[in-house]
């Protein structure tokens, strides 16, 4: 019995790549102007890198 949940993820995975022509610049590309458009951060590092930056002090 195949994983129903897994095989839609990897298809997903499949159709963005292609969308992407399987460049990992051109999907970031489009992931930024997603973001800007939406007015919501789609990931937001900052906090984890605030706190990353004052344990190495």
């Amino acid at each position: 019995m195949k994983n129903e949940i897994l095989q839609e993820l990897w298809k997903i995975k499949d159709q963005v790549a292609v969308e992407s022509d399987y460049d990992i610049e051109k999907l970031a590309k489009k992931l930024r102007a997603k973001e800007r458009e939406s007015k919501t951060p789609i990931v937001d590092l900052t906090t984890k890198m605030q706190i990353k930056n004052k344990k190495a002090l």
